[in-house]
């Protein structure tokens, strides 16, 4: 498969090669589309720390048994 050229939003990563494609993926455009694209190195993420503290992948704890 051929890689696409990329999308307006990847100008400045580092993952673009000289060819103006990603390096990574071969459809950069896809990953703009449903929210943004998850290696973008030119794009702080914002990081939600109004949550606190979220537990995952915690095992259900067993009820004494009698």
């Amino acid at each position: 498969m051929e890689r696409e050229a990329i999308h307006e939003k990847c100008i400045g990563c580092k993952k673009v090669d000289a060819d103006n494609k990603c390096s990574v993926y071969l459809k950069p455009l896809m990953w703009w589309r449903i929210g943004g694209c998850p290696i973008a190195t030119h794009i702080e993420k914002e990081i939600d720390k109004t949550k606190g503290k979220v537990r995952v992948g915690q095992q259900k704890q067993k009820k004494h048994k009698k």
